[in-house]
């Protein structure tokens, strides 16, 4: 196995994506990799990128507001110790992450989990599970802070769940 030189990091500007790309810049930083951040733009996203009074933007000038609000968001929370490119892709999130990182020919996606279980698991999807189901390339997910439990189990509690105590 060698070392990544070229970890992406896909991104929906969300805090959980900004967990990954922390984590991201640690790997990068063990072994002076270079960091790509990419986010994908999906028809009718509802995010702050996409308000009505500007819908009627150009490919290209929407392209430079996205561009310009990521590196706002790197340089607010911080997370600007690497020289970080930035990836517009258009489409279907874990298509366009998979398809962006053999492009690139990188060695590592780094991205986070949001989460979510049950029922709104199943109705969503994963995008983290498609990627990892579909790249071709080693895949890191971070499980967001607050979803992650510390729990204790102690052999007692394993007998008991198989019934080998009464």
């Amino acid at each position: 196995m060698k070392a990544p030189e070229l970890i992406l990091v896909p991104t929906d500007m969300s805090v959980y994506s900004l967990a990954a790309l922390q984590y991201a810049q640690v790997v990068a930083s063990m072994f002076k990799a270079s960091l790509m951040l990419v986010h994908v733009f999906e028809p009718g996203e509802p995010a702050a990128v996409n308000d009505a009074s500007k819908q009627a933007e150009s490919r290209e000038d929407l392209e430079k507001r996205l561009r310009h609000i990521l590196s706002k968001l790197l340089i607010d929370n911080k997370l600007v110790e690497h020289s970080i490119r930035i990836e517009i892709r258009y489409g279907s999130p874990a298509h366009q992450i998979v398809k962006t990182a053999k492009a690139v020919d990188a060695d590592l996606i780094v991205m986070s989990t949001h989460g979510r279980t049950g029922l709104r698991h199943v109705m969503l999807g994963s995008v983290a599970e498609k990627v990892v189901r579909f790249s071709s390339c080693p895949v890191l997910t971070v499980k967001p802070e607050e979803f992650r439990e510390l729990v204790d189990i102690t052999k007692e509690d394993i007998e008991q769940s198989l019934h080998l105590t009464s």
